[in-house]
Order: C-alpha cells, then sequence, then structure tokens
C-alpha cells in the first residue's frame, strides 16, 4: 500500500528547491516502512516526469503487495531535477540512414541550441549570458567547420568552455574530451557509429516506425562531428548534473530521512540518468543500518560504473557503492540492446577513444553503457537470476548482490521502464530483505 506521495524539486546546483516540500515529506514518513525515491531520466519538461511516475505507480499499486512486513506502507518520494532531452531523435538524426545532411544539420543546431538553456529547475526558461554568448558563437561558426581549421579548434573550444571539467573519467572517456586537440576530436568524431542490429523473437530485425533496420548513426564528416561534440557535451553536462544532485540535495534529504527514522527502509530506483543521480545518492550513505536498496532502469552511465579494477588498474565511479557496503538490499539492474538512446550515446566515447572495435556498445566495448550491456567488471554480479520477466514472475533476489536483468524480451525502448513486468521487478526490489 502507497502510504503518501511527495514531490521534491532540486535545482541544477543539486540544492532544494523549496525546503517546505522535504518537511511534508519527513513528516509523512510516520506511517511508512519503505521510503521508495524515484529519479526520472532526460527530458525537459514537467509532465513528462510526472507521466513517468505516474504510469509507474499506477502498476505498482496494481500489483499484490504484502499486507505486513516489508513493502506493506509505502512512501514515494519524487524527485524534479533539471535534465535535458537527450533522446533517439536527437542522437540519429533521420533514423540513422547516411543521406540526411539537412536533418543532420538540423540536429546540430538543435544541440546547440539546447546546450544554450541552463536553466535552474525542470521545465524553466533560462539562459546565462556568459554560457549562451559562448554557444552562438559557436553557432556563428558552423557554416565555416568544413573549411576553416581556425573554425573547428574554435567550436571545440566554445563547447569545452560551458563543461565543468571536474567529473572527467575514464570509465566514459570524458578526460579525451577536454584534452585531446579540437581537430584530433574533429577527427575521431567524424567516423560513422554503426551498431548491432536488434533481432526480435522471431529472428527478424527490429524495425523502426520509418521501416529501416536500425544501424547506428552511420553519418560521417564535419557536420556530424560536430553534432557529436554538441550531443557529447549535453551528456557530459548531465553526468554533473546527476551526480551534484543526487551526492548533494537528495543524500541530504536522505541524511535527514535517516534523523527521522533510523530503521526505514529506503529504495533508490532511477531511470536513464536518473539511474545515477541514485547512484550517486548511494555512495554517500553511510554502511551498514537500515536496508537500503538500487534500482536502475535503463541506466545511463558506464557500465564500468560500479566495476572493481575495469582496466586492470582503476575502479569505476561508483565501485565504492559495494566495495564500502553502502547498498545492503540487491542492486537490480535492467538492461537491453533495444535501447538505442544508451546504445547510440556510449559508442560517443569510443570514438573519443579512438577504440574502433566491431562491437561499438556491447559487452566487449570498453565504452558501453549500463542500460545497454548491465554491470560489468563487478565480482558481485549473481547470475542466478539474469532475466527481467512479466509482471507475474517470482524472483530471488540476494541482499548485497547485482542482479544484471536482461530485458530483451521486455523492454522495447529507453523509455520503456513503466510497464507492470518493471513495477513487479521494483516490488521484489522493496520487499527483499
Amino acid at each position: 500500500m502507497i502510504t503518501g506521495q511527495f514531490d521534491v524539486e532540486f535545482t541544477r546546483r543539486g540544492t532544494v528547491h523549496d525546503p517546505g516540500q522535504v518537511r511534508a515529506l519527513l513528516d509523512g514518513l510516520s506511517a511508512a516502512s519503505d521510503l521508495l525515491v524515484l529519479a526520472h531520466g532526460w527530458n525537459n519538461d514537467m509532465a513528462e516526469a510526472q507521466e513517468l511516475y505516474d504510469a509507474l505507480l499506477g502498476n505498482l499499486r496494481r500489483l499484490r503487495q504484502p499486507t505486513s512486513g516489508p513493502g506493506s506502507r509505502i512512501a514515494v518520494l519524487r524527485v524534479f531535477w533539471p535534465s535535458k532531452r537527450f533522446a533517439d531523435a536527437d542522437l540519429v538524426p533521420g533514423g540513422g540512414a547516411a543521406s540526411t545532411d539537412a536533418e543532420n544539420q538540423a540536429a546540430l543546431l538543435d544541440a546547440l541550441t539546447a546546450l544554450k538553456h541552463d536553466p535552474d529547475r525542470l521545465g524553466q526558461s533560462g539562459e546565462d549570458p556568459v554560457r549562451a554568448a559562448a554557444i552562438d558563437r559557436a553557432i556563428a561558426l558552423v557554416d565555416d567547420l568544413d573549411g576553416s581549421d581556425d573554425a573547428r579548434r574554435e567550436f571545440v573550444l566554445r563547447i569545452r568552455a560551458v563543461l565543468d571539467p571536474d567529473q572527467v573519467h575514464e570509465d566514459d572517456a570524458s578526460r579525451e574530451f577536454f584534452e585531446l586537440e579540437p581537430e584530433e576530436l574533429f577527427d575521431r568524431f567524424g567516423q560513422a557509429v554503426p551498431l548491432e542490429l536488434e533481432v526480435d523473437q522471431g529472428g527478424a530485425a527490429d524495425v523502426d516506425a520509418g521501416g529501416a533496420a536500425f544501424l547506428g548513426d552511420l553519418l560521417s564528416g564535419t557536420r556530424a562531428a560536430a553534432r557529436r561534440i554538441a550531443n557529447f557535451a549535453t551528456y557530459y553536462q548531465m553526468k554533473v548534473r546527476a551526480g551534484a544532485v543526487g551526492s548533494g540535495g537528495v543524500a541530504t534529504t536522505l541524511v535527514r530521512v535517516r534523523e527521522r527514522d533510523p530503521a526505514l527502509a529506503v529504495h533508490l530506483v532511477g531511470h536513464s540518468f536518473g539511474g545515477r543521480l541514485v547512484t550517486a545518492a548511494a555512495a554517500q550513505q553511510d554502511p551498514g543500518g537500515a536496508p537500503v536498496t538500487l534500482s536502475l532502469l535503463q541506466a545511463a552511465f558506464s557500465h564500468n560504473g560500479l566495476a572493481e579494477k575495469f582496466d586492470g588498474v582503476r575502479d569505476g565511479a561508483f565501485r565504492t557503492v559495494l566495495r564500502d557496503q553502502r547498498i545492503s538490499g540487491p542492486i537490480l539492474i535492467t538492461h537491453t540492446k533495444r535501447d538505442k538512446a544508451v546504445g547510440i550515446a556510449y559508442p560517443l566515447a569510443s570514438r573519443i577513444a579512438s577504440d574502433n572495435s566491431s562491437g561499438l556498445g556491447d559487452r566487449k566495448d570498453p565504452y558501453g553503457g549500463m542500460g545497454r550491456n548491465g554491470a560489468l567488471h563487478t565480482p558481485e554480479v549473481d547470475d542466478s537470476v539474469a532475466e527481467l520477466g512479466d509482471d507475474g514472475y517470482s524472483y530471488d533476489f540476494v541482499p548485497g548482490r547485482v542482479h544484471n536483468l536482461d530485458a530483451d524480451a521486455t523492454i522495447r525502448s529507453h523509455g520503456d521502464v513503466t510497464s507492470p513486468a518493471v513495477a513487479n521487478v521494483v516490488l521484489h526490489a522493496v520487499t527483499t530483505r
């Protein structure tokens, strides 16, 4: 039974917008056995985030819930944070065809315009004058990119100028994004990004609405490179922001929850970049104490994010979550090759790093995404439960372990995370002790 639903809005700096919302949450916990924390992913619309929450919670309510014990009285914290749209159509103009110059140009200008806008709260409009001036200059350079080394160099420097370089990491090639010479970055991003064909259960290639098999982003050349630079900048900005909101305002709110009720079980659920947000919040939790679970629904961060020595030397950015046992309950990760948004975003890192492996975006790619491949190089992975079942499936999750759930047969796209099957797996996380 859901005992209460509480919305808390966070700013782009990671702070709570309205402290009264947190007070309402704290006051509403007295009847709860569990707190479910939901974090949306990339979008720029409050209504879309609400729609996602309403759909998932609606299906959760329809499931048979326990009448006592874990999961019997669930309070819900719905997180709202200023993310940006970063969907299939933004990443692959023209549906992946190689002859869409007009669509590529439009997608490039759209990506740059989106970078100009940096509102303080989800759904607002707003620009920082310095940021907008840098991006306006990048837009003015677009027509000169093909024939001018100086234009390409300045374009990259203008894009970098609006980003915070403090969150670079080897697991997504963001360090190289800041350190490579601009001309080299254009050369590497100028290559097409082919992907594995998607295959349905009947063996036929998955077909998008336009009737063409999805092959990835097949455009090449300077304009395609400029678009990918702008898209990677948007990805990096959202990476930084999700981390700031999760480790800042959300983690601080959970500290207050713990002060109010030290025994309350907390269940962190994040979609897309919301997956990174709740993982950043988990990394701030004190080890031990009341149960904490983590459910990552098509999460948009590196498949090495939880890894131990993924390259033989370095840990993933959130290794502390497992190493220091900051999550006591199970960690559930849905992943599918049908997720084109994560599937195309993360091979961009392979292009930056000049990794030309044949398996762009898949498990063999050092720079694949969590929502595409699950958690890799992570010794806590338990393969005893390896698929996302239907809404009647009964899971036997293991507390403290990571369960990669292959969702090829269940999740059809990046945003398809509100179905009864997904609600069912979230409920099983809530009830696992």
